[in-house]
């Protein structure tokens, strides 16, 4: 039984791509749907917004692992090897076994990178977005400051306050005191508003 070609290797690409498309296509609920419709938008949680992120990621490992495999695959049609394929010696299921192993072991793998690699980007937007809005209180929204900083990985202290949090969320998103100015009014949703506004025109 051939164990390794061009065939084999590309068509185990093609089952890592199908996986990661096929895990990156979630079904949106329909009351969003409608909502977005009639232009009334429920405020998405952030951890949505990261989960967005990942699939993004998710969908270019997909369609990159398809090419790679079918490249391979018509490769392997187009110039046969010279040498013969390495073959698998003793019971077929070995080599089943480990042809499944790889693809597991390499989507792991290929996870743990996504997961890392959109945290990343997540922390950049969420930087640029409290750079460019400088009032944003965090004090003032203990809610979503918690939220914050459980998806960055932030742990909480039993004597913490949300002062004490707030400003440790601050220098996990590299937040200068020259870039944060306070709020003047307790109306710290009004950037979020505006951009809302916006979109709506």
């Amino acid at each position: 039984m051939e164990l390794i070609s061009l065939s084999s290797v590309g068509l185990a690409f093609d089952i890592v791509g199908v996986i990661f498309l096929a895990n990156s296509m979630g079904v949106r609920n329909p009351r969003r749907f409608i909502q977005e419709h009639f232009g009334i938008v429920r405020q998405q949680p952030l951890r949505a917004v990261h989960q967005q992120v990942r699939v993004k990621a998710q969908i270019f490992t997909g369609f990159l692992f398809l090419m790679v495999g079918f490249s391979l695959q018509i490769g392997a049609q187009l110039f046969p090897l010279s040498t013969p394929p390495v073959r698998a010696e003793g019971f077929p299921l070995q080599a089943i076994a480990l042809l499944l192993g790889g693809i597991i072991v390499t989507t792991i793998l290929l996870r743990m990178a996504q997961n890392t690699w959109s945290l990343t980007v997540f922390r950049r937007l969420l930087t640029e977005f409290f750079q460019e809005h400088s009032d944003w209180n965090f004090e003032k929204h203990p809610e979503e400051t918690r939220e914050i900083g459980e998806i960055l990985g932030i742990s909480s202290k039993g004597d913490d306050s949300i002062a004490d949090y707030a400003e440790r969320v601050r220098a996990a998103l590299k937040l200068t005191p020259e870039s944060r100015r306070r709020a003047s009014t307790d109306d710290a949703f009004a950037p979020l508003r505006k951009l809302g506004a916006g979109r709506r025109q």
